[in-house]
């Protein structure tokens, strides 16, 4: 690949998690499940604690969160979120062009929960998603996403 064509693949992975955020955000699961390889996983145990091994009540509920397959991902997300309000930020997209059909990047992101009415913030974190991605059919998409915490405040 040459330097135009890296370019224009780290844009497209990071209108990629762009989308997702925003999916996410907007409860818009069909085109969330748009995002991910039919054969992605997803490692979300540090979503409730920094190390990914909460040692008792809210933040123990992740501990065994890792998930195979889009459509599994896909309700994963869509059961955690619940009737929850969320805002999620990724910035600071670091991505790594491998070949031209693999990826892979750390994304720094910020997300805030909120209970049902806005009464409450449930979470509020901070950390990076680590990532793979693959192009299928000519779109990118991840192929595996781990989040990590730097911090994290349940309520």
């Amino acid at each position: 690949m040459d330097a135009s064509e890296k370019l224009l693949a780290m844009e497209e992975i990071k209108q990629l998690k762009g989308r997702y955020f925003r999916f996410m955000d907007t409860r818009d699961w069909a085109n969330l499940r748009t995002v991910f390889c039919d054969d992605a996983t997803f490692d979300a145990r540090a979503s409730l604690s920094i190390s990914g091994e909460g040692e008792g009540g809210r933040a123990a509920e992740s501990n065994d969160w890792v998930y195979a397959g889009g459509d599994t991902i896909l309700e994963f997300i869509r059961a955690a979120v619940g009737t929850q309000h969320s805002v999620h930020h990724g910035h600071c997209h670091e991505v790594e062009i491998l070949s031209p059909d693999e990826a892979r990047g750390v994304i720094a992101m910020e997300d805030q929960i909120w209970n049902e009415d806005f009464s409450v913030v449930t979470l509020h974190g901070c950390g990076h998603y680590h990532e793979t991605y693959r192009r299928v059919n000519g779109a990118w998409r991840i192929h595996t996403s781990r989040i990590t915490r730097l911090q994290v405040t349940l309520g």
